[in-house]
């Protein structure tokens, strides 16, 4: 992926969660891209807010493998390519009648969303897959991220994970084309002379 990694996935992500949200129409203002504290994310009816992105060190020495849509041609491996995990804050709006309720549905519909197809794929992607999984995070965890918005209330979120999300070079040299075959050849030697025997 190019330097817009970051913000191709995360627009991969809003579209899924505002495809599965029910009635009204969801439009670019019913889920905030961004801090819980963002004056737009009061009236949203999910925040999704990238708070961490972090290499992934079981890849970070793998390079990035790109398959060709053409079946014939090889796979291109870019050596020094990054491979990040992205973690998600995904919190449900207070709803306008001044409970949780509405919030709660959006959230609860989201995460049966993004749990039913756990892959981003197509589009900006293309031609990688990122693959979503929600996190187990402690309450002592989820304090330290609330911590940051000091003034907002807390509202019921889940962490999400996105892996990997791989930024490639800004030159693209792929690496050197796998050896696919080698030959041999057998050539006559003169015969071994051997003196004092």
């Amino acid at each position: 992926m190019s330097a817009d990694a970051f913000r191709n996935v995360t627009e991969a992500l809003r579209e899924r969660i505002a495809n599965s949200l029910p009635d009204p129409p969801v439009d670019e203002t019913s889920i905030h891209i961004g801090p819980l504290d963002d004056q737009k994310a009061k009236d949203a009816r999910l925040v999704l807010f990238l708070y961490r992105a972090s290499v992934n060190a079981d890849l970070r020495n793998a390079g990035h493998r790109v398959v060709s849509p053409n079946p014939n041609d090889p796979i291109v491996v870019f050596e020094r390519a990054l491979p990040f995990d992205l973690h998600y804050l995904v919190s449900a709006s207070p709803s306008s009648a001044e409970n949780d309720l509405d919030g709660l549905r959006d959230l609860g519909v989201a995460i049966q969303a993004l749990n039913d197809t756990p892959d981003l794929v197509g589009g900006l992607l293309a031609p990688d897959a990122v693959h979503l999984s929600f996190e187990a995070m402690s309450t002592e965890e989820m304090g330290r991220i609330w911590a940051l918005f000091p003034a907002v209330n807390y509202r019921t979120s889940v962490v999400l994970l996105a892996t990997p999300v791989w930024v490639d070079p800004a030159q693209q040299t792929p690496s050197a084309h796998p050896v696919v075959q080698e030959d041999y050849g057998i050539e006559p030697v003169s015969p071994e002379v051997r003196y004092g025997a």
